[in-house]
């Protein structure tokens, strides 16, 4: 792949409402809308950083549905793909906390659009024709049944036709049980060739229990991460797994950092090798304006990464400088430049001037 690849995400995009200066939701008298959803902020990122980036999803054709569209499109996300059907456009009500009182999320999207579709709604051969690169979170599976057999039938499609698939587990404990996205997603990661997967949806998401969640700089801590990467490529055959690695002080303060684990002889970014091999970034402390999507940042980067021919060090250093970057903005979209991103990741996070 390179920089003129396309790549197609696929989810669920909502209106965001968030009561203001840090309310909760029984003081709030007024909202802040904006629009959002991980397969939709990964696509806004990849076009954001000057990759050619497109979206699907089932929207309803109302006025709703047409500004949530026109967030992407400003950014140049190509939305062409969309099938415009169905009454509701979902929504949730993002609940900003600090200190010690997390962040809230309550979900108003069932019997949206994409919730009801058929999974016939897709043309599988019209909709991938020109991509090169397919990526889903386990939220789309986990938004209805049918939307599970749906991204069963685009990894079939994309498999046949040669396209990479990626995948970001992103266990969501509101919308389905562990059981439920253990089965689902299971069976869909054979089909996978870039895993992400965290300290909470290897175990919940994927039944596996090698990750602690600490970013313990020791090497007992790390080798969970590449003993969970490793176990995953085994089992499903995906060629890669990354990892965004949290330790969470406060809502406002934490560290982060990010792992790639390439599978021997599959590293689809510097080619064939005899070992497997791994890169951790190096830890980010950060202070936290808005504790949301930094995952899909980190997922947006790592494409862009990919399909700019980015090295395995380079690359995760990239993917965790722009998912810390999206901690210091508000709203679903990380709007940050390539360039911004990249500056973040040669420092290693210390550059605070003013860019001139």
């Amino acid at each position: 792949m390179d920089q003129t690849s396309t790549i197609l995400t696929f989810g669920e995009i909502m209106m965001r409402l968030s009561p203001k200066d840090n309310l909760r939701i029984e003081q709030a008298t007024e909202f802040d809308v904006r629009y959002g959803g991980a397969e939709a902020n990964a696509a806004l990122s990849v076009a954001y950083q000057g990759g050619r980036a497109a979206y699907l999803s089932v929207v309803p054709p109302n006025r709703l549905g047409d500004c949530a569209l026109r967030t992407l499109a400003a950014y140049g996300v190509d939305t062409s793909r969309v099938v415009r059907t169905g009454d509701r456009l979902g929504a949730y009500v993002f609940e900003i906390g600090a200190s010690q009182r997390g962040n809230g999320c309550v979900y108003d999207r069932k019997y949206s659009a994409i919730n009801l579709a058929p999974r016939t709604v897709f043309d599988w051969d019209a909709i991938l024709d020109g991509v090169e690169l397919f990526y889903f979170s386990g939220v789309t599976p986990a938004v209805s049944d049918e939307m599970a057999a749906a991204c069963a039938d685009a990894l079939r499609a994309c498999r046949e036709r040669g396209v990479v698939t990626a995948c970001d587990v992103n266990y969501r404990g509101k919308m389905w049980s562990p059981e439920r996205s253990q089965q689902v997603m299971r069976g869909l990661l054979p089909l996978v060739d870039i895993v992400i997967a965290n300290d909470e949806d290897a175990p919940a998401g994927l039944g596996m229990t090698c990750v602690s969640g600490s970013l313990d700089a020791g090497i007992a801590e790390r080798d969970g991460y590449v003993e969970m990467a490793r176990q995953t490529c085994s089992e499903f055959g995906c060629k890669e797994v990354l990892s965004v690695i949290r330790d969470i002080a406060s809502v406002e303060d934490s560290r982060w950092m990010g792992m790639l684990y390439s599978a021997a002889n599959d590293d689809l970014l510097t080619g064939a090798r005899p070992l497997d091999e791994w890169w951790f970034s190096p830890i980010y402390p950060v202070h936290v304006l808005e504790g949301v999507a930094a995952g899909d940042a980190f997922a947006g980067a790592y494409l862009h990464a990919l399909t700019f021919g980015f090295t395995g060090q380079d690359a995760v250093d990239y993917a965790i400088a722009a998912s810390v970057l999206k901690l210091t903005v508000r709203g679903d979209s990380n709007l940050v430049t390539a360039d911004e991103i990249a500056a973040v990741a040669a420092s290693a996070g210390g550059g605070t001037r003013v860019a001139r």
